[in-house]
């Protein structure tokens, strides 16, 4: 027997989906590229893995009885690779840092630039992922820092260190006739607010802050892009709720700021696995983050 890698992952994501169509769609090839991959795995060991009709999908008993073998192979695999990866990074001078969108537009840009700066031959490799997704690839190791905000659950197996703390504000184009200054749900909530989509950090403080207050929060636009949301300011097509950072009004013209009294404020920090050993080029990156928020903390008073 002689399986690959990429056999075995195949066979375990097919066991966990039972659906040709899903697991295609996942690898990203054709349902008849799949069947052919399959038979010829089944060939290659000699049992049936899978019984199928037009309308179901199940393993065979054969199956069900190296599934946790396979899974368990699988996995020490990509761990393996995770780590090999991460080993490469230090010895070939590669820092990998993951950032919310709102971070990665407004913080990362002049980290690459300083890193760059102190030395030429580094490779900074930067990520732009939802929160979750941020913590997913520092624990995956495929990152060696997030930069995401603070959430209310601790992480047992992650170091948090806060870089700076800004509150909520509102985003309008120089026309909008916004005369909300203090922070009040039920009058934010009248506005055609512009938030994030559900699951990102920036929507789920938005709304436990509405919760708090007994109100529902119920945006006019759900928008992830950035950009999207300045041009929907701009063209006064809405008002963002965002946190301060979000947008740049150097880089965004046409688009005013209107701070809160009394605005909920979001925990912006670096995250590393506790048991991390940070390489000289990953321990530059962190202290010129450090660096970068003291900045930010300062300017925001």
């Amino acid at each position: 027997m002689n399986l690959t890698t990429r056999q075995l992952k195949i066979f375990v994501l097919l066991a966990q989906t039972l659906s040709f169509h899903k697991t295609a769609e996942m690898l990203h090839i054709t349902q008849p590229t799949l069947s052919k991959l399959v038979k010829e795995i089944e060939a290659s060991i000699g049992i049936k893995l899978f019984e199928r009709s037009t309308r179901m999908v199940r393993l065979s008993r054969e199956g069900q009885d190296i599934l946790e073998i396979a899974s368990s192979v699988t996995a020490r695999y990509d761990a393996g690779m995770l780590e090999l990866d991460e080993r490469l990074r230090e010895r070939h001078n590669r820092v990998a840092v993951a950032a919310l969108p709102t971070l990665a537009a407004s913080l990362l840009p002049q980290l690459v630039k300083n890193l760059r700066q102190a030395d030429p031959r580094a490779r900074i490799d930067v990520y732009d992922p939802i929160a979750s997704e941020a913590l997913q690839l520092l624990r995956e190791r495929r990152v060696d820092i997030a930069v995401t905000a603070m959430g209310n659950d601790g992480s047992p197996d992650l170091r948090y260190q806060e870089l700076f703390a800004e509150p909520f504000v509102l985003f309008h184009s120089l026309e909008a006739d916004v005369r909300t200054t203090h922070w009040t749900p039920a009058e934010i909530g009248q506005l055609p607010i512009i938030s994030m989509p559900p699951g990102t950090s920036v929507r789920v403080l938005t709304e436990r802050a509405f919760q708090d207050e007994s109100q529902a929060f119920k945006p006019l636009y759900s928008l992830r892009d950035l950009n999207t949301i300045a041009r929907f300011v701009q063209d006064d097509c809405g008002v963002a709720l965002l946190p301060e950072s979000s947008l740049d009004q150097a880089v965004h013209h046409g688009i005013a700021k209107t701070r809160l009294q009394g605005a909920p404020t979001r925990s912006v920090g670096m995250f590393i696995r506790r048991e991390y050993r940070p390489s000289k080029l990953a321990r530059l990156a962190l202290d010129e983050l450090r660096r970068l928020g003291r900045d930010r903390q300062r300017s925001d008073r």
